[in-house]
């Protein structure tokens, strides 16, 4: 049986990034097996944004997977066959979700090493003697260096949360902002703390770039990305500042790191951030399963994709060692402490 069926399209030019607004298409669309599937791989063919960059052959694929699906096939058993196909994309923001599951792909950060213990840190370093609220845990270490861990994008925080924290460290030589394994969430929280250590007020720190057709190579040219002060009242701390990553930093933590990095007052240490820099929309599907999609690259300041993470600083590449959670030595965070007491 044929349905009228809206394709949801994200209107991402007045809108903040990963927030829901949607354009509607109307097509017939057949609610079975190949229905869905075909509707799933045409979704992905016309708003998917990196085939190009990552030279997917998207028709190739659907040869792939599309003799897989029959009508009577289950659910699960579609399920299946679809994230298969979605993870030919190899990208941790497309997911497929129906009532029983969602699929995902992880290879970006379960790959390398993790890099980073909650528990390392807490025990050696903060003593279990620190400040925690609203997804921040921030102390004053004992070499006058300011330590805060932010643990997602998700978590939100006021301005005077983010003023009272830069106050208790005014005095030190530096702040460490640890954002290891910190997995995404809101990106209106980058320029919200980013912002806090810039000296300008309005520093160009990347680009994104929208698609304007369904063809794999149709964008628009470059709409840059700045960090700004908003408010007149914030504190800012404008000395040295260090940030911390791993390969589970992604997505709004990657663009955090995209921003830090244009600051002449940061470091970047650790491992390279896992990426995500691609800004993903939700599309339903006739069966009411929905998947989303990276829709809009987010390029650095070199106008060079952000999609597969971010180096840190050179000469400042640094793993933990493998028997950390024996001597209690976090190899990324001791760096960090010892730069920032030599200034």
């Amino acid at each position: 049986m044929k349905t009228k069926y809206r394709i949801f399209i994200a209107a991402l030019l007045f809108i903040l990034p990963l927030q829901s607004c949607y354009l509607y298409d109307d097509r017939d669309i057949v609610d079975n097996a190949e229905g869905n599937f075909d509707m799933l791989w045409k979704i992905c063919d016309e708003y998917y944004c990196f085939f190009d960059y990552k030279g997917i052959d998207w028709n190739e694929v659907y040869a792939k997977y599309r003799p897989l699906v029959h009508n009577g096939m289950g659910n699960d058993e579609l399920f299946d066959v679809c994230s298969n196909m979605l993870a030919e994309l190899k990208d941790g923001h497309v997911n497929l979700s129906y009532g029983y599951g969602t699929s995902r792909y992880w290879n970006w950060k379960e790959d390398y090493p993790e890099n980073y213990s909650e528990r390392i840190v807490c025990e050696n370093y903060l003593k279990n003697d620190y400040g925690l609220k609203s997804g921040f845990t921030y102390k004053v270490l004992p070499e006058n260096i300011g330590y805060m861990y932010y643990d997602s994008f998700s978590s939100e925080f006021s301005d005077g949360l983010l003023n009272y924290i830069l106050t208790q460290f005014k005095d030190c030589k530096g702040v460490i902002i640890d954002i290891r394994s910190n997995g995404g969430g809101n990106l209106d929280n980058v320029n919200k703390i980013a912002c806090r250590f810039s000296k300008e007020e309005k520093v160009l720190y990347g680009y994104k770039i929208y698609k304007t057709g369904p063809g794999h190579s149709e964008f628009a040219d470059t709409i840059p990305d700045y960090l700004t002060v908003k408010k007149k009242e914030v504190v800012k701390f404008l000395k040295e500042v260090v940030v911390l990553t791993n390969r589970g930093v992604y997505s709004a933590a990657n663009d955090f790191v995209r921003a830090m990095k244009v600051l002449d007052n940061v470091t970047i240490i650790g491992d390279r951030s896992g990426g995500g820099g691609g800004v993903p929309c939700n599309f339903d599907l006739p069966n009411g399963w929905y998947v989303r999609l990276s829709t809009t690259p987010m390029l650095d300041i070199n106008k060079v994709h952000t999609e597969y993470g971010i180096d840190p600083t050179e000469g400042f590449k640094i793993d933990m060692a493998p028997d950390a959670h024996i001597t209690g030595k976090d190899a990324i965070l001791d760096k960090a402490i010892e730069l920032l007491s030599a200034k």
